[in-house]
């Protein structure tokens, strides 16, 4: 395809300061993904290195495990727990970061849109590069976060472990179909509202709920091993978190193409001028998220999914008492 003159020179000017927050945007997403892969390492390390402990000299896994890690898990059982906790508490480390830096994705994409505004620097080349960085934030990060997640608790051998995959790739098409029919639909739509789940709210869900089942919280471990006696113990309670997440990404996922209408925070509340008290709630709120932070952010964006789905089902229940008025 040919580019004419106007495109050409329209392609080398660009706006600097908006699209290098969006590519901070996408440089969060990505160091997301790196920062999984690095704790599927450490998961695999500890997991290898706990078979060596355990295994009788001599046999396939020493042979495995190579010079550097034999000689770690050939010395005394000791020491062998010990290099198995620390490689668990790096994955686990890598895990959390994971998770943080999609936050940070969230405030390269919040001042992109309002510094290019701000400076009327808004192009059709910004709007497509945001979309591009959010499908890698929000779109890939979410999903890989629960895979790794799962990978660290199941069963290597297990034979369901393909669902997650499916999970994964279904929230991740939602994504980019959410976020194609935004970028045709922005136009006219409603600045105060957004039409199904917008992807940064979608990767708020999911990532605060892996920091959750990832945090050591006692009534977590409690609904784990209720949901697990209710089945009988056909899932065991390690396994309780990983499969409620594998859903809850399935669920997420679909919320975001659908057309329930979900209020833009931002453009609402933050643009005009407000009250002081809200100013007061604020100021609480930040030192609650200072306090506990796994558990307000869980609180803060599923609060936010059950609000926009508790105002659709209200206005659809009053929209069906208009149709049919005979009824109580």
């Amino acid at each position: 395809m040919a580019i004419s003159n106007t495109q050409r020179k329209f392609i080398r000017r660009v706006h600097i300061l908006p699209s290098l927050l969006t590519l901070g945007n996408f440089a969060c997403g990505f160091f997301s993904v790196v920062f999984c892969l690095n704790a599927l390492f450490f998961t695999t390390r500890a997991q290898v290195l706990e078979a060596a402990r355990t295994a009788p000299p001599g046999t396939a896994v020493e042979t495995f495990l190579g010079d550097p890690l034999s000689a770690a898990a050939g010395t005394a059982s000791a020491q062998g727990r010990r290099s198995a906790s620390g490689a668990n508490a790096r994955a686990a480390s890598m895990l959390l970061w994971a998770c943080v830096i999609v936050f940070g994705g969230m405030i390269f994409d919040m001042l992109d849109g309002k510094v290019a505004r701000y400076l009327g620097a808004e192009s059709a080349f910004g709007k497509e590069l945001d979309s591009l960085a959010d499908i890698v934030t929000f779109g890939l990060a979410p999903p890989v976060l629960v895979i790794t997640q799962w990978i660290a608790v199941m069963p290597l051998g297990a034979s369901w472990w393909g669902q997650v995959m499916i999970f994964g790739v279904v929230y991740a098409a939602c994504a980019a179909l959410r976020l194609a029919r935004y970028n045709v639909y922005a136009a006219g739509a409603d600045r105060n509202v957004f039409s199904g789940l917008p992807s940064p709210a979608a990767a708020g869900c999911v990532v605060t709920a892996v920091l959750l089942a990832e945090g050591d919280y006692a009534f977590v471990g409690a609904v784990c091993e209720w949901l697990s006696a209710a089945t009988g113990g056909f899932i065991p309670t390690t396994q309780v978190k990983t499969r409620l997440l594998a859903l809850f990404l399935l669920g997420i996922g679909l919320l975001m193409v659908t057309t329930v209408p979900f209020a833009h925070l931002a453009n609402r509340y933050l643009t005009a001028r407000r009250s002081f008290s809200l100013l007061i709630l604020v100021v609480l709120y930040l030192a609650l998220l200072w306090h506990e932070p796994r558990i307000i952010l869980f609180v803060t964006f599923n609060g936010y999914l059950l609000i926009g789905l508790a105002g659709a089902a209200r206005r659809a229940v009053k929209q069906g008492r208009r149709r049919d008025p005979g009824r109580s």
